[in-house]
């Protein structure tokens, strides 16, 4: 590229991004208020960050990086410390051509330019970020950097180093507080330690995807562990067989609560730890993502004063918030409603919760029996996952209360055949059954980059997919590298795709003759219910998702 004399407003007059009249205008600013043209142009709203950013490359002949893509090297940012670092707006990204690679907000900075030379022993090769990627970056590298200080002397012995763990200056600490703390960043509902011969791997999971943000030294395998286990008041010498345990903690003020299990493998213990941000905003039925029939449907059955509602899915598919919806929904003054849960995942005002405690005999059979006596209107079973608990709750619904729960089904016919599968027999199952919901979690394109393309016939046959699903024409997809609201994925956020079932006298009596369930789904999509499928076709039309997503989470 070219280097160009030009200067920044003239470039971004050129390019068509403002006018002349605009440049004029914030020139005339410039000169009563000082500062940058750039930050200037930001903070009117006239140019956003990014368009700053590479106009400013174009104009120094500099490469753009987008840091939310960026694979960074942990190395290269440890040789800037934080605070000169968020001084500056830069961070080391890379190493190239034995250069040191330096994103930069300000690739004028000269004297960052030779700070991070001297520091490094390299000479500086600058590149361009936008100043919101480069804290961000901050945020997620140079802060944990120094936990990995001291990693590779780890002692090989396991028990020195479960009682190193305790000191809050040991770098295993630190690491572990730094995940933590990035996972909450990103967004991330999982956080996933996967041991392995020579190192062990994390991963976070966004949006229901899984994605690695890095490799541990193995040598460190035995203090990670420890510590997670300490944490989480587990038994540190236990590591035959799988435990659970919770942390409870405060990040960034925000209130975390994270539920923790571990799996013995061969190479050490997997942990995965699940992460409830209780400060997040709860949705309502309406924010769900139902079309409005299936939204006029649901609050039908639930408007029902006893009989069993059922929502079903694989883990992961956003039961519970779904049924924490249908909650707040029900919850009035003139009604009383007890839950039971394993774990309470949030706490609702007005609700009586329990939790599932078998350590001490509670299981989800055994809290039902007992709420079953403290005159409820309203019982939500966390999840129906015996058969004595599936007789229990259908009984309920069958004795004047509404009962809400999930079941782990495909689709929102075959959960009649799961409770007979649980021993409920059928004419108490299609007498107490009001409805079934079956989910599924896409993610939603993200509105700031999502991009045109082309549904050809080719491109739907490649795909499998039928052209009365989704007509030839136009669509939306993800855009490749995505952009800085989105973290570069090409998607923000998760909406869900709805089945609903309701029972009627067709679908009862094939139910109670023994019929299968594709009997049953035909009989269902003639009284009008939309398969997931169709419903996920019909926010591929309208933009909220892509086709991809679609094919990857729905069959």
């Amino acid at each position: 590229m070219p280097y160009t004399r030009d200067r920044l407003g003239e470039l971004l007059v050129r390019t068509g991004v403002i006018s002349e009249d605009q440049l004029l205008e914030i020139l005339d600013r410039q000169s009563l208020e000082g500062g940058k043209l750039g930050a200037l142009l930001i903070r009117t709203g006239l140019v956003d960050e990014e368009t700053i950013a590479r106009t400013l490359a174009e104009q120094k002949s500099l490469e753009y990086v987008n840091l939310h893509t960026y694979a960074i090297d942990r190395g290269a940012a440890a040789q800037v410390p934080e605070r000169v670092a968020r001084r500056s707006h830069i961070i080391p990204i890379d190493y190239r051509d034995e250069h040191i690679v330096l994103a930069m907000a300000d690739p004028l900075d000269v004297e960052a330019i030779d700070d991070v030379s001297l520091r490094s022993g390299h000479p500086v090769l600058p590149v361009v970020a936008t100043a919101s990627q480069i804290q961000y970056a901050i945020e997620k590298f140079i802060t944990s950097a120094d936990a990995f200080e001291g990693i590779a002397q780890a002692a090989e012995d396991e028990e020195e180093q479960a009682v190193a763990v305790g000191d809050e200056d040991v770098p295993i600490v630190r690491l572990v507080n730094q995940i933590i703390r990035e996972a909450v960043l990103d967004d991330a509902s999982d956080i996933h330690f996967e041991p392995g011969e020579h190192s062990v791997r994390v991963r976070f999971r966004v949006d229901g995807v899984l994605h690695e943000v890095m490799q541990i030294p193995s040598s460190a395998r035995p203090g990670l562990i420890s510590r997670m286990k300490v944490m989480a008041e587990m038994d540190i010498a236990e590591r035959r067989r799988p435990q659970d345990g919770r942390i409870g903690l405060a990040v960034n003020d925000r209130p975390i609560d994270m539920r923790v299990a571990t799996l013995p493998t061969p190479y050490g213990e997997n942990i995965v730890i699940r992460i409830l941000n209780h400060d997040a905003v709860q949705p309502t039925l309406t924010d769900l993502g139902m079309r409005s029939a299936d939204l006029a449907l649901v609050e039908r059955l639930l408007s029902r004063p006893y009989g069993e509602i059922l929502v079903s899915g694989p883990t992961g598919s956003g039961k519970s918030t779904t049924l924490y919806a249908a909650l707040r929904h029900l919850n009035e003054v003139t009604r009383k409603i007890i839950t039971i849960e394993d774990p309470i995942e949030l706490r609702l005002p007005g609700v009586t919760q329990m939790a599932v405690n078998p350590h001490i005999g509670l299981s989800f059979a055994q809290l039902l029996r007992t709420v079953l006596r403290s005159d409820p209107d309203v019982v939500m079973v966390g999840e129906i996952r015996d058969a004595e608990t599936a007789q229990i709750a259908t009984r309920a619904a069958l004795t004047g209360h509404l009962v809400l729960s999930s079941i782990h089904t495909n689709d929102a016919p075959s959960a009649l055949t799961r409770l007979v599968d649980m021993d409920v027999a059928p004419f108490i199952t299609s007498s107490a059954l009001l409805g079934v919901v079956a989910q599924r979690l896409v993610r939603k394109l993200c509105p700031s980059c999502r991009t045109r393309v082309r549904y050809t016939k080719p491109f739907l046959a490649e795909r499998h997919v039928d052209p009365a699903e989704v007509p030839v024409g136009s669509g939306y997809g993800a855009a490749d590298g995505g952009c800085d609201d989105c973290h570069g994925t090409g998607y923000r956020g998760r909406v869900g795709v709805f089945e609903i079932l309701a029972m009627d006298e067709e679908i009862e009596h094939l139910f109670l003759s023994s019929a299968p369930s594709e009997e049953i789904r035909a009989a269902a999509i003639r009284a009008g219910m939309r398969t997931l499928r169709d419903d996920a076709m019909e926010k591929v039309a309208e933009g909220i998702t892509s086709l991809d997503e679609v094919i990857r989470v729905i069959v």
